[in-house]
């Protein structure tokens, strides 16, 4: 199905990408691509002085993996990242690996195990989406607000965990500096699922639809 991925069709690149009939090469190559883009945007790590958590683009590229791939290809796409860093490739932010610091789960361990999770619950909201043909825009907000919950809990509990301190401490460390920094990225995402992308099938669409951006 990626020879479907034509460049003059961009807004319907995600039906190419995950497609009920694409061959198992063909997800691998969506689940490594994805991995490896977070592992990217992890780099681009902005640290601060009121928060030990920096500020990534992580969270953009596994909300990104979750728009394009299928449910379980965004899980393992995320569940990749994770056991690539695990085993010593520095792909987490700042360059770092390894998921245990001693015997220990390091600080932001909560948010990177809960990262396959909120892929895979964005895929779930644009998959009915695709199943419809039209975008599911309850299913969408449901499932984009669903997403960031689990990654936002684990996270901070675990935080709480490795600094000593309670939970509304991590709470403000590692969850109220970022809510502003996930919403704006959810509305640039949701915009372009709901508003520009395009759910009619690739069989379906017209000669005039070819290439048109509307």
């Amino acid at each position: 199905m990626l020879s479907q991925l034509n460049l003059t069709q961009p807004r319907k690149w995600h039906l190419a990408l995950s497609h009920d009939e694409s061959t198992l090469l063909e997800r691998a190559v969506g689940i490594f691509f994805f991995a490896g883009l977070t592992a990217l945007c992890a780099q681009l790590a902005l640290p601060t002085t009121w928060t030990p958590v920096p500020y990534t683009f992580q969270t953009f590229s596994i909300m990104a993996a979750g728009v394009y791939l299928r449910r379980n290809d965004a899980f393992l796409s995320g569940a990749v990242y994770l056991i690539a860093g695990a085993i010593g490739a520095p792909i987490f932010a700042g360059g770092a690996s390894g998921l245990f610091s001693g015997s220990q789960l390091i600080a932001s361990g909560g948010y990177l195990l809960a990262f396959p999770v909120a892929s895979a619950l964005i895929a779930e909201g644009l998959d009915r989406s695709r199943k419809a043909g039209v975008a599911d825009i309850k299913a969408q907000i449901i499932c984009w607000t669903l997403a960031m919950i689990p990654v936002y809990i684990f996270g901070t509990l675990w935080l709480a965990e490795a600094y000593a301190v309670d939970i509304a401490q991590a709470f403000a460390w590692g969850t109220e500096p970022f809510l502003l920094w996930d919403f704006g990225k959810i509305v640039l995402l949701a915009f372009v699922t709901t508003k520009v992308w395009s759910y009619e099938p690739f069989e379906e669409a017209s000669d005039d639809d070819v290439g048109s951006v509307e």
